[in-house]
């Protein structure tokens, strides 16, 4: 799309650039020949090449008339040229927003466990981007229209509403996401949208960001299970980088790289798995799935470098690292 919107764009500025030339050596041709001044020559020229019928300035020698028919001729199929090219580009842009814009809303209609969006900011571009890039069904909500505008050129999926409003929240399906991520830029407002996603879906997973990090007890008061200070976030980073670089790097390439064998997962244990009851040693995962478990969250406790003898249970989530298309069996 965005190719074409600049063949088209080119086609435009070419058939631009041609027809000032004409009208330069419409205007000079008729300085040469009738020896009148520039305003003279270029209405002239105007009137001549647009067929418009106005009286004409000045009195044409044969060798002018000729001039004129010629300019007629050429002039006037590079102006019919011109401007059907641009009410057709206008009329193409319209027909298509229209059509891409119902198909989206299908699409919008049609979401179930996806990622709900709140603000298109900075931020809200950079993790749009991301989760465009990882394949995640993802709604933005932004009030902002120049915002509003950026997304839908991107082709995401967004609704131009006001995130903190419950209607514009069931709008965006928060009924059935699985994800709300707030980053509106006020804490005032992330605070409303997290109470109001809460609401809606008491099962939701919110991620809601801070701006002050006074505000991070409230929003988790407010129904966030996630709340991400910027600031704070950057602060720990940079320590960490000066601290422990190959740390740092070594989980950068694991979370990040697409082109690495590696991948570090996280798999829901549920009720109907084969692996439901069974010991860590047994459940085979290097043999089946050449991958290790590194760690398991049961509940709110985190048990690192868990032992071959603890048995899974459900809603157990195992964080494994192994090889990234072996991995994908395991979804």
């Amino acid at each position: 799309m965005a190719i074409k919107k600049v063949v088209r764009n080119r086609k435009t500025l070419i058939l631009g650039l041609i027809l000032l030339g004409v009208l330069a050596a419409g205007t000079g041709g008729y300085i040469l020949i009738s020896r009148v001044s520039f305003i003279d020559a270029l209405y002239m020229t105007v009137i001549s090449i647009t067929t418009v019928g106005f009286r004409e300035v000045i009195p044409l020698t044969p060798t002018g008339k000729i001039f004129t028919i010629a300019l007629i001729v050429v002039g006037l199929g590079i102006v019919l040229y011109f401007f059907q090219t641009i009410v057709e580009d206008t009329l193409e842009g319209r027909i298509r927003k229209i059509l891409g814009r119902r198909k989206m809303e299908k699409n919008m209609a049609r979401m179930r466990d996806h990622v709900v969006v709140a603000g298109f900011g900075r931020m809200g571009e950079i993790v749009c981007r991301e989760l465009s890039e990882a394949g995640v069904d993802f709604l933005i909500i932004e009030n902002s229209p120049q915002r509003y505008a950026m997304a839908e050129e991107n082709n995401y999926p967004v609704l131009n509403a006001n995130a903190t409003d419950e209607g514009a929240l069931q709008a965006g399906g928060i009924e059935k996401a699985r994800v709300f991520i707030s980053l509106l830029s006020d804490d005032a407002d992330n605070i409303l949208s997290v109470i109001t996603a809460r609401e809606i879906n008491p099962a939701l997973l919110i991620i809601a960001r801070a701006l002050d990090a006074a505000n991070e007890k409230k929003m988790v008061r407010a129904g966030a299970s996630r709340v991400v200070s910027p600031y704070e976030l950057t602060s720990h980073r940079i320590v960490r980088m000066v601290a422990k670089p190959n740390i740092v790097d070594f989980f950068d390439v694991l979370l990040s790289a697409r082109n690495v064998a590696l991948s570090l997962e996280e798999l829901l244990i549920r009720e109907q798995s084969d692996l439901n009851g069974r010991a860590i040693r047994e459940a085979g995962f290097r043999e089946r799935f050449k991958a290790i478990i590194v760690a398991v969250r049961r509940e709110q406790e985190m048990i690192f470098n868990p032992s071959p003898d603890l048995v899974i249970k459900t809603g157990d989530i195992l964080i494994l690292i192994g090889e990234r298309e072996s991995l994908k069996s395991l979804d």
